[in-house]
């Protein structure tokens, strides 16, 4: 019974301690936040803090791993890369709060990069069997030229409150990345 209601404080220290940072990072960047800020935030003592994580820079890379690996599977659940793009924007929507302060100004740059890039073995295996001809090196100037744009619209999405439904995007993202590819489709380049 005792190891029960450690764990329960221990999952409830470490989701008030990520809380607390989320929170701080709505209105500075990593770099501006303490971990005696962050401590404050929370209501713990440094110690505490000390316990789960060694700065605020691991604390933060804690909760993008943890959001990456949701998403993962999500992606991993998905064998397609049309309803990928939905099941991301369903997940970003249901999870606006922390996915606001992550993909903003003051969360890490390459986060989004990161989770727009689990499609990419699946698309590769894709093209692989769909196309008579598939080169490598152009796979990935498409790849990189259509996950950017990818996340330009999806920032934007996110900057503007997700006002849009998640299908809506989503149909965005696709159109877009389908009319690029046409041409990967039909011809050699």
């Amino acid at each position: 019974m005792a190891d029960k209601k450690t764990d329960h404080r221990v999952r409830y220290t470490k989701m008030v301690i990520k809380e607390s940072l989320l929170k701080l990072l709505t209105a500075r960047s990593i770099n501006k936040v303490t971990v005696t800020d962050i401590c404050r935030e929370a209501e713990i003592n440094r110690n505490t803090f000390y316990t789960h994580y060694a700065n605020q820079f691991e604390l933060l890379l804690t909760i993008e791993n943890d959001l990456y690996e949701d998403i993962k599977q999500v992606g991993m659940s998905s064998s397609n890369p049309q309803t990928l793009s939905y099941e991301l924007c369903k997940y970003i929507k249901a999870n606006k709060t922390i996915c606001e302060v992550l993909f903003s100004e003051h969360g890490d740059k390459e986060l989004l990069e990161r989770i727009l890039y689990i499609s990419h073995d699946l698309t590769i295996e894709r093209w692989k069997t769909e196309l008579k001809y598939f080169d490598p090196q152009l796979f990935e100037s498409w790849y990189t030229f259509t996950a950017h744009g990818s996340i330009a619209i999806i920032k934007k999405w996110v900057s503007s409150g997700l006002k849009e439904s998640p299908s809506k995007i989503a149909a965005f993202i696709d159109k877009a990345t389908e009319s690029v590819s046409k041409a990967f489709y039909s011809e050699e380049l």
